[in-house]
């Protein structure tokens, strides 16, 4: 019985799905357990992804991009989270950062920004602060006018890319903003002065360098204001939370489907020289194998769909905000499934699956998924308020 093709990805990305696997196989594979065992940014994996194509792909052609969509961008989150999953994480927030300042920013903010990520620049998101946690869509930090421009102070938490990012879209608050929503978004560059990043340590993603940042009268010239004063929750709802949420969970997926297939193999090769079987010829075995691809095949649809349904609300000029139902399902599948996955895949591979390495990363790498904001009970309690017909935020 072969599995069929479109099971494992969405019709119409095969031909992009190979070329992410042998970016991943001679690239990503090698460079994963040294980054992990390190802590060590995976500057070359990410480089070798920019030098695929891979550097903007939810962009439009014309400016340099791959045009993708929300599809492409699941599909190739997963098809990478199998090889590396630091390097995953860093690319997804990256695309969300780069689609964000496509969708806010002005023609020359585009023409300045975006060539260059094709390229091979990195950009971040610092949103969340640690006085309000994994709220990340509420902060306190502000940024007054000044002479030509804006003056942050800040103080961010899990920033993915700290330090490493070429740039990063800074959320805070305009105090002069005559609108409702005092939300602001600014670009500021790494080797500004002001901008200082704090070393990450974490028992998985050790290569994602999600450590906090400070951002100390850090002048940003209004040039470098994506959008308007205040305002900038709409694009929390529209590009940001719809594209984190689908990327992230790509990645749940992907390491899920990386570490049952890397167990199924060693279950394979694994010969019990006293009784000449190999551990895959033992029945109990197999049913773990099994219930552990069908958790993941189940996740792997709600992705397809979800993502395959945003780009068709796109191409309606409807709102990504009419997707957050969905979305909160699936990261909300995805980071529970992914930590099911990876405890069978090491009971599956046995002593083996214990060390350092291999199966014991996924289940590390994986466990972030449903700590990450909004965490998992976050999303449940949405979830259950729109059920019953309450105001999902209040």
């Amino acid at each position: 019985m072969k599995v069929p093709a479109w099971w494992n990805c969405i019709p119409g990305y095969e031909d992009m799905r190979e070329k992410a696997k042998l970016v991943g196989e001679q690239v990503l594979r090698p460079n994963a357990d040294i980054s992990d065992r390190e802590g060590v940014y995976p500057k070359v994996s990410l480089q070798a992804l920019a030098d695929a194509g891979f550097g903007a792909v939810t962009v439009p052609k014309q400016y340099g991009g791959l045009g993708t969509g929300c599809s492409g961008f699941a599909v190739l989150a997963e098809t990478f989270a199998q090889y590396c999953a630091s390097t995953t994480m860093v690319w997804v927030m990256h695309t969300a950062a780069v689609q964000t300042l496509f969708a806010a920013g002005t023609e020359e903010q585009r023409q300045r920004y975006i060539p260059k990520v094709a390229r091979g620049e990195i950009g971040g998101l610092a949103f969340s602060e640690p006085a309000t946690g994994s709220h990340f869509w509420n902060v306190v930090s502000k940024a007054p006018r000044t002479s030509g421009g804006y003056l942050l102070n800040a103080d961010k938490s899990f920033v993915t890319s700290a330090g490493q990012a070429d740039w990063y879209i800074v959320e805070t608050n305009s105090p002069d903003s005559t609108k409702s929503d005092p939300l602001m978004f600014l670009i500021v560059e790494n080797d500004q002065p002001g901008v200082e990043a704090f070393p990450f340590d974490a028992l998985g993603l050790r290569g994602n360098n999600s450590g906090p940042m400070k951002y100390k009268d850090v002048f940003v010239p209004a040039y470098n204001r994506l959008g308007d004063e205040g305002g900038a929750g709409f694009y929390n709802d529209t590009v940001i939370d719809p594209f984190f949420l689908l990327g992230s969970s790509a990645c749940w997926v992907g390491i899920a489907q990386g570490a049952i297939s890397m167990a199924v193999e060693q279950a394979k090769k694994k010969v019990h020289r006293d009784t000449g079987q190999s551990v895959a010829s033992y029945q109990v075995i197999r049913h773990e194998m099994a219930k552990a691809q069908i958790l993941v095949d189940s996740a792997r649809s709600m992705l397809y769909r979800v993502a395959e349904k945003m780009d068709e609300t796109t191409a309606k000029g409807v709102g990504l905000d009419t997707c957050l139902y969905p979305l909160w399902e699936l990261k909300t599948h995805a980071a529970d499934i992914v930590i099911d996955v990876t405890n069978k895949a090491l009971q599956i591979s046995g002593g083996r699956g214990y060390l350092r390495g291999g199966v014991e990363r996924y289940m590390r790498d994986g466990r972030a998924g449903a700590v990450m904001g909004p965490t998992n009970e976050i999303l449940r309690d949405w979830i259950g308020k729109t059920l019953i017909g309450l105001p999902w935020l209040e």
